[in-house]
C-alpha cells in the first residue's frame, strides 16, 4: 500500500473523518472506527513508516512519551481500570494497515476482550537454541541513531553609532524619541 492510499497518512492529509482526538508536528492520535472497547485510540506517526524498526531512535522516544500521555487521558477519560497497548508489527502479527500504529485499548474487568494465548512448551535445547541466537543479536545493541543537529543561525550585530556633531539624526533614533 503506498502512501497515497494509506488511510493513515489520507488522515495527516485532513483526507478522512476519523476523529482525531490529538495532533501534534510528530503524531495523531484518532478514535478506532471500529473500536475493540468504549475509547479505543489509535495512534500513529505522520510519516509514513511501515513497521516500528523503520523509526529513527530519536524520533521513538518522543512518540512513546506522547503515547503515554495519551494513555492516561484514555485511561481517565473512560474511568477505566486498565489499558492494552497492542502494536500489529507486520502481516503475521495481524497488520493490516502497512503504516505503525499503537492501538490503546482502555479496559474495564469483564468487559469480555480476551488477549490470552495458549504458552508454547518447547524443550531446553529450543529454549537453549533461541536464548543464544537473541543473545547474539542484542550484543548490537548500544548505538543509537541521533537527530542530526543544524547549526544555529548566526545573526551579525550591528551597531549604529551615536550621531555625532553636525550629523543628522536617523529615522529611527527619531522615532523612538517620539514615544512617550
Amino acid at each position: 500500500m503506498a502512501e497515497s492510499t494509506c488511510i493513515f497518512c489520507q488522515t495527516v492529509k485532513g483526507k478522512t473523518k476519523l476523529q482525531k482526538i490529538y495532533e501534534d508536528e510528530k503524531i495523531i492520535a484518532v478514535l478506532h472506527p471500529t473500536p475493540a472497547a468504549k475509547g479505543h485510540i489509535l495512534v500513529f506517526p505522520k510519516k509514513h513508516y511501515q513497521i516500528i524498526e523503520q523509526i529513527p531512535d530519536y524520533e521513538i522516544g518522543e512518540i512513546f512519551k506522547k503515547i503515554n500521555k495519551l494513555s492516561v487521558a484514555g485511561f481517565e477519560g473512560v474511568k477505566a481500570a486498565g489499558t492494552n497497548m497492542i502494536i500489529q508489527n507486520g502481516v503475521a502479527a495481524g497488520q493490516k494497515i502497512p503504516h505503525v500504529c499503537v492501538n490503546i485499548i482502555p479496559r474495564i474487568e469483564n468487559d469480555g476482550l480476551n488477549f490470552q494465548w495458549q504458552p508454547k512448551q518447547l524443550t531446553e535445547e529450543e529454549m537453549s537454541t533461541v536464548e543464544l541466537k537473541i543473545k547474539e543479536e542484542t550484543e548490537k545493541i548500544g548505538g543509537f541513531e541521533k537527530e542530526e543537529k543544524k547549526e544555529p543561525v548566526k545573526i551579525e550585530e550591528k551597531r549604529e553609532k551615536i550621531k555625532e556633531e553636525g550629523e543628522e539624526e536617523s529615522y529611527l533614533i527619531k522615532q523612538l524619541r517620539r514615544i512617550p
